[in-house]
Parts: structure tokens; sequence; C-alpha cells
């Protein structure tokens, strides 16, 4: 048996000990340091090691009067017809996250199973879609990238934000790169893929793909081979790997993103409590640290435990100079004391954390799109006018001032002679 590594800093109960004691015993784990991992957990090695031999002490049941507790907190969240939660692990996954529930997830669901009223209100949203066995890969062979489209979610102040969720998923350890799009074009596609390889600094040998217009002409049918977009069959070219089309209706070739396509759902079950875009980036990149820690039923391991062995085995990537000409063609500005980019004349709020940081600009279909770091932090519809300040960047700037308001005309002629940036 292959030896593994495992980083200890990413033990932090005795259950993750013991869904590692399979390859324990096995002998195929590799210098584990006992002692260090019996004082993160407060226990002694004693106890250590029969965690890692599969030992599951006798303990009291927790009782469903525990999660009676939490009753009309789960009714209101079913009720709430803004809000989905599509999986009985999704409505877990939120308890745990926002009101630090302690039952297990099969408590949580048997409870709600047992509950007429709140499987009742459960069933209304739920989704029994079932998916085909996986095939499995060697590490460092394949990937596979789907897109979550046209996601609806709504603010505090009830407006909609429409997004989509791009999904690059490593075959072999089932780790997952996940990032907000504002749309499905070519370009935004591409340098999601760009940006992703990058991140796990290497690129496999395979690319599994549905049939996304902006990369297949024509879709793989029984008889005929996909037609590739001429531009993506270049970049795969550049950066060295084949491209495999899915039939339609054919979910055994891309299992991985269909059931990985689940966790992004999680992002409803936060509607009417998002500010703005930022904290729906900041809430995906959340949700998507849990599914990259939590044990994979495919390999019965977290994904980041294999990941390392899976980067060792990607193919280096193309050259800086081929890499560039995939991302988004940013403009680079420093925002203002004020908070403020401008363009055009015109001024743009960001969040405050972000005053006098480097940020990159891009205008898309009548949008200003503001991105720090790879993500996007705002973004505005093009205005004629002077000041343009978003209600949740909490600026204290008037959003009316127009040129014809004599009473501000001196604090306009201000802002209008500030020097953000080379428009």
């Amino acid at each position: 048996m292959n030896e593994i590594y495992i980083n200890s800093n990413l033990i932090n109960t005795l259950d993750d000990l013991r869904a590692l004691s399979s390859i324990y015993l096995k002998g195929g784990l590799k210098n584990l340091n006992i002692s260090k991992i019996a004082r993160k957990l407060g226990h002694d090695r004693k106890t250590i090691r029969k965690a890692l031999k599969g030992n599951i002490p006798k303990t009291t049941r927790k009782r469903n009067k525990y999660v009676d507790s939490y009753r009309d907190r789960i009714i209101k969240l079913l009720q709430d017809d803004k809000r989905k939660f599509e999986y009985y692990q999704h409505i877990y996954n939120y308890m745990v996250r926002e009101y630090s529930i302690e039952c297990t997830y099969a408590t949580l669901k048997n409870y709600i199973i047992n509950d007429e009223e709140l499987n009742k209100l459960f069933n209304k949203r739920n989704n029994t879609n079932s998916f085909t066995e996986r095939f499995e890969t060697e590490a460092g062979q394949q990937a596979q990238f789907d897109l979550k489209e046209r996601m609806k979610l709504i603010d505090t102040n009830g407006n909609e934000m429409i997004v989509n969720v791009a999904t690059l998923t490593l075959g072999f350890s089932r780790y997952n790169v996940r990032k907000i799009v504002l749309d499905t074009s070519y370009e935004t596609v591409i340098n999601f893929l760009a940006e992703a390889f990058e991140e796990l600094e290497g690129v496999p040998s395979e690319l599994v793909i549905d049939n996304i217009k902006c990369l297949v002409d024509k879709p793989r049918t029984k008889n005929k081979e996909a037609l590739i977009n001429p531009k993506f069959e270049e970049f795969a070219k550049n950066y060295g790997f084949k491209v495999k089309p899915c039939m339609p209706y054919r979910p055994q070739t891309k299992g991985k993103t269909e059931t990985q396509n689940k966790v992004p759902s999680q992002l409803y079950n936060y509607n009417t409590e998002y500010i703005d875009i930022c904290s729906v980036n900041d809430k995906l990149e959340i949700i998507n640290k849990e599914d990259n820690e939590k044990i994979s039923q495919a390999t019965h391991l977290p994904p980041v435990f294999l990941l390392k062995r899976e980067k060792e085995k990607l193919q280096k990537l193309p050259s800086q100079e081929i890499r560039k000409g995939y991302y988004i063609k940013l403009k680079e500005v420093i925002v203002s004391n004020e908070s403020l980019v401008s363009y055009l004349n015109c001024k743009y709020s960001v969040p405050k954390e972000y005053i006098g940081k480097l940020v990159g600009r891009t205008i898309k279909n009548n949008k200003l799109l503001i991105y720090y770091n790879k993500k996007i932090i705002t973004l505005h519809e093009i205005s004629k006018k002077v000041l343009n300040i978003k209600d949740s960047h909490d600026l204290k700037y008037d959003k009316n001032l127009s040129p014809k308001t004599e009473d501000n005309s001196i604090i306009i002629e201000e802002m209008e002679n500030i020097k953000y940036d080379n428009d």
C-alpha cells in the first residue's frame, strides 16, 4: 500500500482519526506525530492510538430534546420562500455554521424525517436526483469542469443578484477550486481555468467538460465526436491537456462535478443575508473550504489530505508569457482615501478595507467590475452621476450629487479634481 503523509494540523477531532483507521491499520500512514496530536486534542497517547484503530467509545446518545430547541429556527428557514435547502446536509451545514449546533448529521436528518411538519416542509424542496457510480482516476490524470449557472441570490434589500459558480474538481483527490463568475462567456471561463491551474500549481492530463456553449460548438453524440471551439483547442494545446467532452445525459463520465455542483447550492441558504457580491464570495470561500476538508465518500479521506500527492503528478504550467494571455485584462488603479475609484470622470465606491490598495477594473455589459487578488469585490452600473456609492460601502457622500446642484458645487469641483488614476 502506498504510504500517505498526513498534515496533523488538519486533524481536529477524534473522529478525524477514526476516519483514517483503515489506512493506519494497513500501515499506510507515515510520520504521524502521536504526541503532537495528543497535545492538540487534549487526550493521552493511548486514546489517540485507540481512535486510530477505529475504537468508538460507548456514549449516551443525544436525545431529540436537544434538537427541539432548534425546531422553530429550522421551521422558519424551511418556510422562507427566498431560501433553498435542497439536501439534508445543507440544513445541517447551515445550523453548524450559523448556530453551532452540536448534534450529528444523522441525528438532525432523522429528526426532520420523523417530524411530520418538518418533513413536509423539506420535501417541497428535496432534490431526488440520483447519480451513477463515478469513474476513478489516477493522481494527476484528470480534472472535471462545470458551471452552476444563473443562481438567483437575494441581498438584504430584496434585490436579485444573478451569479454563476465555476467548479474545477481534481479526479483523484476530489479537491475543488470554486469561484463566482458573473457571466459564462469564453473569456470569463478561460480566465477561471487559467487561474485554477495556477492555484493548483499544475495541469492535469485530461479535462472533462460538459456541453458548455462557449467551449463546445457541437455536443458529442453516440455516433459523432464533439466539435470543440478552436480557441479552446488552442488553450488546451498550450496547457498540455486533452479535452474530453461528456455525452448529454451521461452522468457516469461527469459524476465528480455533478456531485460537487450540489455544494454551491448552499449559497441559496443565505438569501436575504447578502450585503453585496463581496459577501457572496466570502460565503463561497467558507463553503468550499469546508468541502475540501470534509471526508470524501469516494476516497474516505479529505481532499486536502490527497492534494499534495495529486500535485506531484500534475504537469507543469506553461510559461508566464502564455498564461498571461488568458487572464482578464484589468486596468490597475489605487483606491483613494475616500474609498473611490474613477472611470470617465465619475467616481465609484469600493469597500473601505481596500483604501490605498491596488485593484483592477474592467468594463463588461455596461458594468464596472472591480477585482482584488483575482476576486471580484464590487460592481457598478456605468453611470453619468459624479458619485456612485453603494449603501453597503457605508461612505458618507451624497449619492444624488449632480452638476446642477448649486449647493454642492464646491464639493463636486473638489471631487472632480482628485487624481485617482489615468482615466
